[in-house]
């Protein structure tokens, strides 16, 4: 995918001058003549806005008349009404275009005449213009699909701190097996509606659900495998749900008759004087066997008493997305007598230590401030495990990930899934690394779930 830049104002901050100084001031002068006529009406959306600053060339920037420039300003003001910026913050908002991509319009609040401008990774930025004399600040650029920002504002040269993002793609899933089909017959979801733990994550409260198969019931005396879902519930509904590909699949016997389990992330409700919290973090990007032993001892418990699982662990997967996935990895390596074919997508593979975590150096040697994360601590750490740990684990593994995953303070997302593939290649596991252009999001693994599941499957 090329590097975007903005039409205006190349990040390079260089440009070919292809023409001689007299042909510059009469392409000007055309330019001026022809330039579109002050903003009509209101502007609504981000498109419009984006249009009405679009009216320069890429030698000569025509700046927008005090009449656009006031069409902005109140498009911006309505905008953030219900929820207003506070001085030197600002945002940004998304029309997205059909096909695919869309216009984004920054926004920034600042009284003082200054130097504002949007900065990005590669290189990218766009300088932003003050509305008339009001304390607006705007830019606007329209990105194709498959392409992300991550962004900071810079004032006079000063970066804040905090960053934003946002970004465009298109996987819909468009496998004939993510669809519904005629003779198909269709497995039961059921909602085990609140599972409170006990062991533990003792208090923790979770929503989790059980598909069964149609054929399961058929033949209930033949063990069934086994698919885990973490963040289940975004695995079971809506686009790309996995129960109807599980139909496809198990009809076409693609898959063994499989029992899935679609389990969400625990939380601890609000009590009296502290509000509530999740504890999604403490259970998917911690890696020990907590969370795996919890599965094994207090949710899959239930599920053997009333269904016959088989015992096989290379009958047994476990997928999810995001700390989700790194998760699934957590369980299959530390329990691998439990779990032994991962499903990863855009796997959270990030060092997650805060900074007191490393060690620190006194004048009586070093330190270390916490251990929260155990011996070896996070998932950024995986790849150099699985180089060294001889003999291997009994591990078949699919990665997902795309080129336009996360890059913060954690890592940078792709990277480090190239680093899990590169590990797993090197060690001789029986993985796939699928690559794509997208962001930190299921959609790309979603899509193309029904291949997956019957590769984690083979043999």
């Amino acid at each position: 995918m090329p590097t975007i830049f903005s039409k205006r104002h190349p990040s390079s901050g260089r440009q070919r001058n292809l023409l001689s100084p007299i042909r510059q001031v009469a392409w000007g002068l055309a330019l001026l003549l022809c330039a579109p006529a002050a903003w009509a009406g209101s502007i609504t959306n981000p498109h419009q806005a984006y249009e009405a600053l679009d009216q320069g060339s890429p030698r000569v920037r025509i700046a927008p008349d005090a009449a656009t420039l006031q069409a902005l300003q109140d498009y911006l003001s309505r905008q953030f009404q219900k929820k207003p910026l506070a001085a030197e913050t600002g945002a940004h908002l998304i029309g997205r275009r059909e096909g695919g991509g869309g216009d984004v319009v920054w926004a920034f609040r600042s009284k003082k005449p200054r130097t504002v401008k949007v900065v990005a990774e590669r290189g990218r930025s766009w300088p932003m213009i003050r509305l008339n004399d009001s304390d607006w600040w705007v830019a606007a650029e329209r990105f194709p699909d498959f392409s992300s920002c991550h962004y900071r504002f810079e004032v006079d040269g000063q970066r804040q701190t905090q960053s934003q993002r946002f970004g465009f793609e298109t996987y819909p899933p468009n496998h004939p097996d993510s669809k519904v089909q005629a003779g198909v017959p269709q497995g039961e979801l059921t909602d085990m509606g609140t599972h409170v733990s006990k062991i533990h994550f003792p208090g923790a409260q979770r929503q989790w659900w059980i598909y069964v198969p149609a054929q399961y019931k058929q033949h209930p005396e033949k063990p069934a495998s086994l698919i885990v879902f973490n963040d289940g519930g975004g695995f079971c509904k809506g686009d790309g749900n996995a129960c109807i590909v599980l139909d496809n699949l198990i009809h076409k016997q693609k898959l063994p008759v499989t029992i899935a389990l679609f389990v969400n992330p625990g939380s601890f409700p609000a009590a009296k004087g502290t509000p509530g919290r999740s504890n999604r973090s403490d259970e998917y990007d911690t890696c020990t066997p907590r969370f795996a032993t919890f599965l094994d001892e207090e949710i899959l418990n239930i599920v053997r008493e009333k269904y016959n699982i088989s015992t096989d662990p290379w009958d047994h997967a476990i997928c999810g997305s995001s700390s989700g996935a790194s998760c699934a990895f957590t369980a299959a390596w530390h329990r691998n007598d439990l779990f032994r074919r991962v499903i990863s997508f855009v796997g959270s593979y990030c060092d997650f230590r805060p900074v007191d975590a490393y060690p620190v150096y006194q004048e009586q040697g070093f330190r270390l401030e916490s251990n929260r994360f155990s011996q070896w601590k996070t998932a950024h750490d995986y790849p150099g495990l699985i180089r060294k740990t001889n003999p291997r684990r009994e591990i078949r593994v699919v990665l997902q990930d795309g080129k336009n995953d996360l890059d913060n303070t954690l890592g940078n997302w792709f990277l480090n899934n190239e680093r899990m593939a590169a590990a797993l290649s090197y060690a001789g596991y029986p993985y796939q690394f699928i690559i794509g252009e997208g962001m930190h999001s299921s959609q790309h693994g979603k899509s193309v779930l029904p291949d997956v599941l019957t590769w984690a499957f083979a043999h």
